[in-house]
Parts: structure tokens; sequence; C-alpha cells
């Protein structure tokens, strides 16, 4: 395990907060008849009452503003830090994107 992995999981342990969002690019896509509009994914996980709170949100951009009907919001929660980073990277998370958040935090 790298130096980075441990810190996160070390930081988890420890009750902070990581993850992170980012926009698909509908650009990257070779075939024009099946792109997909851009969305915004967010993964996020944090130590809650000695259990581990795994966050997947995912929407796609053009309709933010009717997320309560759209969006994919999932939050599970787990007994061990090591089934909630498998259930974030089932849902496509990079743990190694895995940092603090800067602003609105998801929960």
């Amino acid at each position: 395990m790298n130096d980075r992995m441990q810190r996160l999981r070390n930081d988890l342990k420890a009750g902070k907060m990581r993850g992170y969002s980012f926009y698909t690019d509908h650009k990257q896509s070779f075939d024009a008849d099946n792109m997909t509009p851009n969305r915004l994914i967010q993964y996020a996980i944090q130590k809650r009452n000695h259990r581990y709170v795994a966050y997947y949100f995912q929407i796609d951009a053009d309709q933010m503003d009717i997320y309560e009907d759209v969006a994919t919001e999932e939050q599970r929660e787990f007994s061990e830090l090591e089934q909630a980073l498998a259930y974030l990277v089932d849902q496509g998370a990079d743990l190694t994107r895995f940092a603090p958040f800067k602003g609105q935090i998801p929960f």
C-alpha cells in the first residue's frame, strides 16, 4: 500500500470526510450516435458513529434544476472501511483522487 492510500485510510479512520467531484466529458465519445450528456459525479466517505458512510451521486448536467427527480443519490453505511471503499470502487470511484472537499460538502 502506498503512502497516499495509507494517509487516506488514516484520515478516514479519524473521521475526516474525503472524496471528489467531476464532470464527465461527452466529447470523449467516438460514437456520435451514442453520446451521453455531461454528468456530474460525486463520491465521498466519512466515519460517523463508528460506521463508514459512503456517498455516491450522479446527474446529467443539463438536468441539475430537477435533480430531486432524476439524480442517482445513494448513502450506504458499512461497519468496515474496506467494505465502504469497495462499494465506491464498484460505483466507479478512483480512490487515488480522494482528497479533502473544498466548498460545499455532500453530507
